[in-house]
């Protein structure tokens, strides 16, 4: 029977398009645009932050070298953010439906300064209670040490956690440590998932 369920935040909860900040890039940068996506396909600098492992002013500097960018801290900031979209997947009302009969948990490959913006901008993710944060962990899905994390976290048997996650590799690796998983794709097809799991949906 299903105790808890966890959810992944970004493309599961919140929307966003990558490609947004690129206009801003191109206005701010010395480079042009093919150059500033062929700067952005090296992921090293990004995971890195999304792990932990670099300071949000050690990822600015970082960044703005990369780009060669002449801007703020806070000018970066509130460009690498601005790929945040307005509507949420999920209604607000389904979280709390959830909520009612159900312990809510969020596991998300994150940063600091897109998880700062989003609980600033989107308080339907104030009804998680449990918030489970790459940056602050450490790891990375689909990482095995990060669904163990979210085990001892949640406090049941693996089993007795519903995990939805857009990514395949993500929901695979939560299937490998035994947790009921979805590849989600919108809110209907989460609540019919949930169903078949046993979820009670409202």
């Amino acid at each position: 029977m299903i105790k808890v369920i966890c959810l992944d935040m970004g493309k599961v909860i919140i929307d966003y398009d990558p490609t947004i900040p690129l206009a801003s890039l191109g206005a701010c940068s010395a480079l042009s645009l093919p150059e500033i996506k062929q700067v952005l396909t090296d992921r090293e600098p990004l995971l890195l932050f999304d792990r932990g492992h670099y300071s949000r002013s050690d990822f600015y500097r970082t960044m703005c070298a990369r780009l060669r960018l002449d801007v703020s801290t806070e000018e970066f900031e509130q460009l690498w953010t601005s790929l945040f979209l307005p509507e949420p997947l999920l209604a607000e009302s389904f979280l709390l439906s959830l909520k009612r009969r159900y312990r809510l948990l969020m596991l998300s490959n994150v940063n600091e300064v897109h998880f700062e913006f989003i609980w600033k901008n989107y308080p339907l993710v104030r009804h998680i209670e449990d918030r489970l944060l790459s940056y602050e962990l450490g790891c990375l899905k689909p990482e095995p040490a990060i669904y163990r994390i979210a085990i001892d976290r949640a406090g049941v048997l693996p089993e007795e956690i519903f995990f939805a996650d857009d990514r395949p590799e993500n929901v695979e690796a939560a299937r490998q440590a035994g947790i009921v998983a979805t590849c989600f794709q919108s809110e209907r097809q989460l609540k019919l998932a949930l169903g078949r799991a046993g979820v009670v949906v409202e």
